[in-house]
């Protein structure tokens, strides 16, 4: 009997602890997929890595770039900085020995001359300083800290602007192949116009038009050729990326600006806001705060705790020979400043002034934090319809141009006309690419500032 009853709790626990086991898989998923909904989670092609893999590559290498290599090195002077002031609260030892060569005519005695050596070790431990060391220790430890979330910050910054000068380069690469591509059009429609008017279709005028429109192409690709090096070359330097960049823009990518649902909502911002700066100006006031402590106890007595072992030697006044003496010795040491003309009042003074002065600007940083917020979701939604409008406008200049194309082969409108159409629609495409890229960008800005990131 007492067997099957512990048999049926057993069944029962392991049912109870199935049927919980489900429910909590229920909400998780529940809590996923509304968390995906609202935040957008799950988009995989709003990434622009997976576009141009080679921005991973970059990115990865980023610890080689300029910026990187000195932020570390601050942690590391913040660190040594902490170990200086940690040392204060700590044992000195000082040991010294010396030799001396002694000459000496003494009255009524003959002329010596001497050697000894003597040695000394003193120890000095503070004992009690009024909590300055500690406000000390602590200062060297949050400038420690803010230079660890600084290497972070600088890092994270580092990381969007590397992303953000990419897609300038990956614009400018594509204006360069737009120009070019306008640039084969307008050789080929001067060629078909030459052609033209050699047999009465076409007049100097037309061939004269596409002429100057060539040149202008040529002239706009050497500008951009000479750009784009040049942003290349600082590009490689402020990464220290080595390889060639590739710049090529995917037809993957070209569909995606042509047919991705942009986000037009973003989450609300809640709480308390913070960037590198407030953080910064957080911890120069904990400082001067510290700062403003170590003044005001500054003339205040310092007791320490000293030893020692020291060696000296006695004459004897009716013997040549000297003795040579140990002394021990174990004591309290107080130091006290009694007067310092008002230098320590001044000092404190000092730090309040600086500590409010920190407090208005933190104020003034959260305020603008909060602007800069609110306005990079206005242009992430101004952008959104941006994209939208372009979108319509090259279906518009791709209808117009091929309409075009058609009328020019019926000799309807004229090698203007049919040139215009082409660049309207070239202009459109890169109005396009322009908008996605720039949505990019100020969506970057608007992750760092809140500290979001879609996955």
């Amino acid at each position: 009997m007492s067997s099957e009853h512990t048999s049926c709790k057993f069944v029962f626990f392991l049912k109870a602890i199935t049927y919980y086991w489900k429910i909590g898989l229920i909400i998780f998923c529940v809590v996923s997929c509304f968390t995906a909904l609202t935040f957008g989670v799950g988009t995989n092609d709003s990434k622009l890595s997976l576009y141009f893999p080679q921005l991973n590559e970059i990115t990865d290498s980023i610890d080689n770039a300029p910026l990187i290599k000195e932020t570390k090195q601050f942690v590391k002077e913040s660190k040594s900085n902490r170990l200086i002031a940690d040392s204060a609260q700590g044992i000195s030892v000082n040991f010294n020995v010396s030799g001396q060569s002694i000459h000496e005519n003494r009255p009524g005695q003959t002329y010596t001359q001497t050697y000894r050596t003597v040695g000394s070790i003193f120890a000095k431990k503070p004992l009690y300083h009024w909590g300055t060391l500690n406000a000390q220790s602590r200062i060297a430890e949050l400038t420690e800290s803010y230079a660890i979330q600084k290497t972070a910050s600088v890092r994270s910054n580092v990381l969007n602007e590397v992303k953000a000068e990419f897609m300038n380069l990956l614009l400018l690469k594509k204006r360069l192949l737009l120009e070019n591509e306008s640039l084969k059009f307008s050789e080929k429609l001067e060629k078909e116009l030459s052609k033209r008017k050699e047999i009465g279709l076409g007049t100097k005028l037309e061939v004269t038009v596409a002429t100057i429109s060539k040149l202008e192409h040529s002239i706009k690709i050497a500008q951009i050729k000479r750009t784009l090096d040049n942003k290349k070359t600082f590009f490689k330097y402020n990464t220290g990326y080595s390889k060639e960049l590739d710049l090529s823009i995917p037809q993957e990518f070209l569909i995606f600006c042509e047919n991705h649902s942009f986000r037009n909502n973003f989450p609300q911002v809640l709480g308390s806001h913070s960037s590198g700066d407030i953080e910064e100006l957080k911890t120069l006031i904990k400082t001067e705060k510290e700062n403003s402590y170590i003044a005001k106890h500054s003339q205040k007595p310092k007791i320490n705790l000293v030893g020692g072992f020291y060696q000296d030697q006695i004459d004897l006044p009716d013997n040549p020979n000297s003795v040579r003496r140990n002394n021990f010795l174990v004591g309290i040491e107080a130091n006290w400043n009694l007067w310092d003309s008002s230098r320590s009042k001044g000092q404190r003074e000092l730090a309040l002034a600086r500590k409010r002065k920190f407090e208005i600007q933190l104020e003034s940083s959260v305020r603008r934090l909060r602007s800069e917020i609110t306005d990079l979701q206005s242009q992430l939604r101004s952008i959104t319809d941006q994209i939208n409008l372009s979108r319509k406008l090259l279906l518009a200049t791709k209808s117009q141009y091929g309409k075009s194309k058609i009328e020019f082969e019926q000799n309807q409108i004229t090698s203007k006309d049919l040139l215009t159409s082409k660049i309207n629609l070239i202009d459109a495409e890169l109005g396009l690419t322009e908008s996605v890229l720039t949505y990019f960008k100020i969506k970057l800005q608007y992750e760092t500032h809140i500290q979001f990131q879609e996955h």
